[in-house]
């Protein structure tokens, strides 16, 4: 208790809050702008963070941390170009919501549950780090393995019309993960075309912009002159959801989506795009939604939301408990840390466990002052979706050049942004999903490791199958999801194994 009121006592001041507050509105910027992202704000305030103490440092770069991945919402919403990578689930029904002359409802509901799944990650972060960690320091890399495979095979299976078609989108990821030196051993160079730019890969950044932003410019080009989408709301100060979209019976999503983005988060390497992902196929399957996915319901933008924010306090866990950043934004802090002489890692919670609770109430408070922002600035943000196409086009254009130059410095990623923009237009046009790639992507390289390592381990995937374990569990089920989906998307098939949907399917139809 003495060590909780220690913490409160050195956050509570107002040049931390003010620093939190500070960090969250950067954050919250960089996060609205495809190709300025929350990794790129923190690296660039890193060094005015070295300057600061340590309590104000980690309280600027977590108000950019938790900004940052909320932030994303924003053009997600608006412009059905996600920020982050973590609000691309939100696109599936924010956009739609906006379409419908909702987008200031849809921000509200996004922002709402952006603070749920925060506040959420951030009570966990404080009172099951030790227990939850030691869950995760039991995972192998064939544990790993098995959930990524998991994760990949349920989006490309419920993302998307065709099962086949999700597939390929997701294989197509995986190959371009695959890009520049070979993981682990860094001998082969694979798919560089003998080019040496492409030796370190493609980012993040780069496949981000090239895949949702540049096909939907390419849409939205030939639609300079219709008319703009109307952004209706009411003219108050504070936005929050209608009571329709946030009474009791979201409850239970909340929940849902909040427990599997934190535990996601605890999975080092996973990230906030991941547990989104799953947590918006989670509701599919469990919540029902009166408008539908995909047509602009609350359901939707609550479940990505509420999971990407939750995602941020679990990444912390593993970083301060274990020494290992759960993403790339938590990896950077923790150099931040290092850079002030904190050693993270399990012998914190002994040596140092006032830090413990600072981060915890930083990462809360940092959480709220996101919610306040960005519900002030809704009718502000609203208001983007009334400027003429060929005024924002150019806008948004500039921003992905400039995006696109600062991640690497240098104009040959502008080129690979082109070339994957006429790749995304190509494939969403014939009806190939486009999130299973991107999660292939993310996922790619890491799967790759942990496969070769589980490989170095037991020698075959024989003997890594027969090796029972939760990764061979996973593995399992994810071979049956894709058989199953197969066998009901196959009308013949699924007819004969069940005929009273069969026959209820033809009475509908009649």
């Amino acid at each position: 208790m003495q060590d909780f009121l220690t913490a409160a006592v050195s956050i509570l001041t107002p040049e931390v809050l003010a620093l939190i507050f500070a960090g969250t509105f950067v954050g919250i910027i960089f996060g609205a702008i495809p190709g300025l992202n929350t990794p790129i704000a923190v690296a660039l305030l890193l060094p005015f963070a070295y300057k600061l103490e340590t309590i104000p440092a980690v309280a600027l770069l977590l108000g950019v941390y938790m900004g940052g991945i909320s932030g994303g919402l924003v053009s997600a919403i608006l412009l059905r170009i996600p920020g982050t990578a973590a609000a691309i689930a939100t696109t599936f029904d924010g956009y739609p919501m906006t379409r419908r002359g909702k987008a200031a409802e849809a921000l509200a509901i996004g922002t709402f549950g952006s603070f749920l799944g925060g506040a959420f990650s951030a009570i966990v972060l404080a009172f099951l780090a030790k227990p939850l960690t030691q869950i995760a320091l039991k995972f192998s890399p064939w544990d790993y393995f098995g959930l990524m495979l998991f994760a990949l095979s349920l989006v490309s299976v419920l993302v998307g019309k065709n099962v086949l078609k999700g597939y390929m989108s997701m294989l197509i990821g995986l190959l371009i993960s695959c890009m520049g030196l070979s993981a682990i051993d860094a001998m082969a160079k694979r798919f560089t075309m003998g080019m040496p730019q492409l030796q370190g890969g493609i980012s993040m950044v780069i496949l981000i912009i090239g895949i949702y932003a540049i096909p939907e410019i390419l849409s939205a080009a030939g639609k300079l002159n219709e008319d703009t989408t109307t952004a209706e709301f009411e003219k108050k100060r504070f936005y929050v959801p209608s009571k329709e979209n946030r009474g009791p019976r979201y409850w239970w999503l909340w929940l849902q989506s909040s427990i599997i983005g934190t535990f996601i988060g605890i999975l080092p390497g996973l990230g906030s795009s991941t547990g989104a992902m799953l947590s918006y196929s989670a509701a599919q399957k469990t919540v029902k939604s009166e408008v539908g996915y995909g047509n602009g319901c609350a359901e939707g933008i609550y479940a990505s939301e509420v999971a990407n924010n939750a995602v941020t306090g679990g990444a912390l866990i593993p970083m301060l408990s274990l020494g290992i950043p759960g993403d790339s934004v938590t990896a950077v802090i923790m150099a931040a840390l290092i850079l002030k002489g904190v050693q993270v890692g399990p012998l914190l919670f002994v040596t140092n466990a006032p830090l413990i609770y600072q981060i915890v109430l930083a990462t809360f408070f940092a959480n709220l002052a996101m919610f306040i922002i960005q519900s002030l600035g809704i009718p502000l943000f609203a208001k983007i979706v009334k400027v003429p196409r060929y005024i924002l086009l150019p806008l948004i254009v500039m921003c992905i050049a400039i995006g696109c130059v600062s991640v690497n410095n240098r104009l040959f990623d502008f080129a690979v942004v082109l070339v994957l923009g006429i790749l995304g237009y190509t494939l969403e046009k014939n009806g190939y999903p486009l999130p299973p790639l991107l999660l292939g992507f993310i996922l790619g390289k890491d799967m790759e490791t942990y496969l070769r390592r589980s490989l170095m381990t037991h020698g075959t995937f024989g003997a890594c199958m027969s090796n029972f374990s939760v990764g061979t569990v996973l593995v399992v089920v994810a071979a049956l999801i894709t058989v199953a989906a197969l066998v009901m998307k196959n009308e013949v098939i699924a007819n004969k194994l069940f005929p009273k949907r069969a026959a209820k399917k033809a009475a509908q139809g009649k």
